[in-house]
């Protein structure tokens, strides 16, 4: 079955990275990656490795660390930029390390140890804070210098990051539950049961409602006001990552291949679910002109906002780490390939890929 594949291989590599096995050189072609861009640079989280990819040919701008790796550190949650130059990447491996680095060089700006499990989870930053979930249960939150400013403990490992409406941050767990945090009290103010394991971040759109997908095969609308249930729709699959939103329109893929338009005012779908060629892992990418989702078999599709394909590209591997736009590029990250980072041209066809020189 599909999805108990895509399971067997995640928690493999979750056991090589919290039992410290990975090689001396980069995993490459064996791990899934964490992918991040802006317009220079594409920033990957790969194994033992971060590599910094210069996206006007595709060459190494840098790697962290610079010689031979760290074999208690392990690298797949998606880097995220700060607005003062920091690309901070957090470690599965028994380090527990969260990590700044220096987004132009690679060089270490500070670390953050003090978490008891490994960092699954990508990180949620704001003007003045890194709030950080963590796989021991617990939400973090430190300041822009690496320093603790408050911890909170939850139920159940925390694989994404959380959201925040400027007052609350909400937090899914693999323990069925949705929390409310108070920014002010840094105290759960309320909780909700969602009847399934959640590995992906909520969204939530300016009125309110927060969209979230769950292991039991359901797309959940809540009202943050009132905390109840606005709808709910059944999906194919189990929904892994994070929906995007777009005026009104949720994307989404499942584990069992299908891909998902939702009006958010009710859950009704806007056209027939399409079933390209394997499951969907990764978050869709909505750009100008068209969504990209990147599917199991190693394909990455186009898709308009009326539900027909623009365009396919047969990258190999498997595609699971959600898809990125660097400047004029979509990039995807395939597992099981010697190249690491693909990147597509709007039409489709590819532009350069990247080995790690081992």
């Amino acid at each position: 079955m599909k999805v108990k594949t895509i399971l067997l291989i995640l928690m493999a590599v979750m056991l090589s990275a919290l039992l410290s096995g990975c090689s001396g050189g980069a995993m490459g072609s064996n791990s899934w990656s964490g992918l991040t861009a802006d317009a220079e640079k594409a920033y990957l989280a790969n194994g033992s490795f971060v590599y910094a990819v210069t996206l006007s040919n595709g060459s190494q701008a840098w790697r962290y660390p610079v010689e031979k790796a760290d074999t208690k550190e392990s690298f797949f949650a998606a880097p995220v930029m700060t607005d003062d130059g920091q690309l901070l990447v957090a470690s599965a491996g028994a380090n527990h390390s969260l990590i700044s680095l220096n987004a132009n060089t690679g060089t270490v700006t500070w670390i953050f140890a003090e978490a008891e499990g490994g960092w699954i989870s990508s990180l949620l930053v704001t003007e003045d804070a890194i709030y950080a979930p963590n796989t021991d249960g617990t939400l973090y939150a430190l300041d822009l210098n690496g320093n603790l400013l408050w911890k909170q403990a939850l139920d159940g490992q925390l694989w994404a990051p959380p959201v925040s409406d400027g007052e609350y941050l909400y937090v899914t767990s693999l323990d069925h539950q949705l929390y409310a945090i108070s920014l002010r009290s840094h105290e759960i103010v309320w909780q909700k049961d969602l009847s399934g394991a959640v590995p992906g971040s909520p969204v939530l759109d300016a009125d309110g409602t927060l969209y979230i997908g769950t292991f039991g095969s359901e797309i959940i609308a809540i009202d943050t006001t009132s905390q109840n249930t606005s709808w709910s729709t059944t999906t194919n699959g189990w929904i892994w990552d994070a929906a995007v939103l777009e005026e009104g329109t949720l994307y989404v893929g499942d584990l069992e291949g299908y891909f998902y338009a939702l009006d958010t005012a009710n859950g009704s779908t806007r056209w027939n679910p399409i079933q390209p060629n394997g499951p969907i892992v990764g978050t869709p990418l909505v750009t100008d002109d068209f969504i990209v989702i990147g599917t199991e078999s190693g394909t990455a599709y186009a898709i308009d906002r009326e539900g027909k394909i623009v365009w396919t590209q047969t990258v190999g591997g498997r595609l699971y780490s959600a898809p990125v736009q660097g400047g004029e590029l979509i990039l995807v990250s395939p597992m099981e390939t010697d190249y690491v980072l693909v990147a597509l041209d709007f039409e489709g066809r590819q532009v350069w890929n990247f080995t790690p020189a081992q």
